[in-house]
Parts: structure tokens; C-alpha cells; sequence
């Protein structure tokens, strides 16, 4: 039997997350990169794509973006990243994704 594996989530925006996320992005799999949500209050100053709710996530994909030796071989993979939070993406990510670590 044959598995393809399309998209995937990945929870936790770190260095090892964003990483992971990066190396399937590259492979050409559609990733959702989740972190723990922002308070939105508090951050109401940032605008996505570098702040609010999904700020974590987003910090994880620009620190993977910039990375020295660089955590993506095709600039264009990190299209294919969508970060995301816990709290508002985790159902819709995981109902989406054919293997979640």
C-alpha cells in the first residue's frame, strides 16, 4: 500500500518546529505551523503577518526563513508554511493533515 503524505501539522514554532516545518516544506508538503496563541490585547500594535494571535508561529517561520546554513534549500517552501495557534487553527489544521507531530 502506497501513503503520500500531503500536509502535515506541526505543533510547537521553536527552533526544532520551525525546522521540521521547513524540511517538509521543502519536500513539497503543505505544513501548519502551530504555536500557542498571543493575547491579541496585548499585541494589538503588530499586524499579521508578524504579529497578533499567531505571532509565535509567525516569529518561528521568520527565525527558520533566516537561518545560517538555511533551514529551507527553496525560498519558495516557506509558501507553503501557514502558521497558525493553537487555540483557533488546531481542529481545522488537524482535520486537514495527514500526519501531525
Amino acid at each position: 500500500m502506497t501513503w503520500t503524505l500531503q500536509t502535515a501539522t506541526v505543533l510547537g514554532a521553536g527552533t526544532m518546529g520551525a525546522a521540521i516545518a521547513g524540511v517538509l516544506a521543502d519536500a513539497g508538503v503543505r505544513v501548519h505551523l502551530l504555536d500557542l496563541p498571543q493575547d491579541a490585547e496585548a499585541h494589538a500594535a503588530d499586524a499579521p503577518p508578524s504579529g497578533g494571535r499567531n505571532r509565535l508561529a509567525w516569529e518561528g517561520l521568520e527565525r527558520m526563513r533566516s537561518a545560517r546554513p538555511a533551514n529551507l534549500y527553496d525560498a519558495q517552501a516557506a509558501a507553503r508554511i501557514q502558521p497558525g495557534n493553537l487555540e483557533d487553527d488546531f481542529e481545522t489544521a488537524l482535520a486537514q493533515s495527514d500526519w501531525v507531530l
